[in-house]
C-alpha cells in the first residue's frame, strides 16, 4: 500500500489518485454494509462479446451487479438481458464519472466508457 501517496492527498484534491482513493473508500464502504458484497455468490451475466458482467447475490439482500468494460474502444449500447435482472436498476458508483442525477439506468442499453467499471443495483424480487 502506497501509504506516503495516501498521506499526501488532501480533502478536495481532484487528481487521479484523489479520485482512485475515494472510488476504494465508496467500494469498501458498500462491502461492509451489503451482503451480496460482503459475502454473495457471484455468477456471470452475458454481457455480450465484447463487455464483462457479473451479479454479486445472497440470500434476499440487494442485488450487485459488476458491468466492465475492458477495452479502449466506448463501448455504446451494451445490452443485459438476462431473465434473472429486472429491466432497470440504480447505478451506484462509476470508474469514470460522477453519478447523475436520475441514477436509474436500463440494462438493455448502457453506454460504457474505454477501461470503465460500472456498480448497479436492484432490490430482491422472489
Amino acid at each position: 500500500m502506497p501509504w506516503d501517496v495516501i498521506d499526501s492527498i488532501r480533502e478536495g484534491d481532484n487528481s487521479t489518485e484523489a479520485r482512485l482513493l475515494e472510488l476504494c473508500r465508496s467500494l469498501g464502504a458498500l462491502r461492509a454494509r451489503e451482503l451480496s458484497l460482503a459475502v454473495g455468490e457471484a455468477e456471470a451475466v452475458d454481457a455480450g462479446p465484447v463487455a464483462a458482467a457479473f451479479l454479486r447475490s445472497w440470500d434476499q439482500s440487494e442485488r450487485f451487479l459488476v458491468v466492465l468494460n475492458p477495452g479502449g474502444q466506448p463501448l455504446p449500447h451494451v445490452a443485459l438481458q438476462d431473465p434473472s435482472l429486472p429491466p432497470q436498476a440504480t447505478l451506484r458508483l462509476s470508474t469514470h464519472r460522477p453519478l447523475p442525477e436520475d441514477p436509474q439506468v436500463s440494462l438493455a442499453d448502457l453506454d460504457l466508457l474505454p477501461y470503465e467499471g460500472l456498480l448497479l443495483s436492484f432490490p430482491y424480487a422472489p
